[in-house]
């Protein structure tokens, strides 16, 4: 049988809020080369908004079919590397992560009619001065203090 104390107090019965339509700054939580439906390479990123625990998917198809869709994909990633400060061409995903950009976010429904947050488009490094800056949200930095004190707490037990 697991050994863990459940405390109800930490149980969200709402879920996660949907982060509504606007401008905000997001940081990338994490970067990952996958493959689409279609076979073609892509990047998967899973975002945060300033202020908000939901994750927010988007995905960019490295897509080499045409001059056109080169160009299409050259753009997409463009607007990343500038939106994040991430030099242009680092394809190294790892180096991606923690980096602080901004975006527009919108709402759509996804395969089961239910409303996601979306990105509608990534916002360019010399348009984001007006943004206020990157915000955690409150219960991840509740979590955060809960977890160092629990390290704390750790390292005066006695070995096993």
């Amino acid at each position: 049988m697991l050994n863990w104390k459940f405390n109800p107090e930490n149980y969200n019965e709402k879920g996660y809020q949907l982060v509504p339509p606007g401008k905000y700054r997001v940081r990338i939580e994490n970067a990952e080369e996958t493959m689409a439906k279609t076979g073609k390479p892509m990047v998967k990123l899973t975002l945060k908004a300033s202020g908000y625990n939901s994750k927010i998917w988007h995905n960019v198809v490295l897509d080499n079919t045409s001059e056109e869709a080169i160009a299409r994909t050259d753009n997409m990633l463009g607007r990343i590397f500038d939106s994040f400060n991430i030099p242009a061409g680092d394809m190294n995903l790892a180096d991606w992560k923690g980096k602080v950009g901004a975006a527009e976010v919108k709402n759509e429904p996804d395969l089961n009619e239910v409303m996601r947050a979306g990105i509608k488009y990534f916002i360019r490094r010399k348009e984001q001065n007006d943004l206020p800056a990157w915000q955690e949200h409150v219960t991840a930095t509740s979590t955060a203090k809960v977890n160092a004190e629990m390290v704390d707490f750790e390292d005066d037990l006695p070995p096993f």
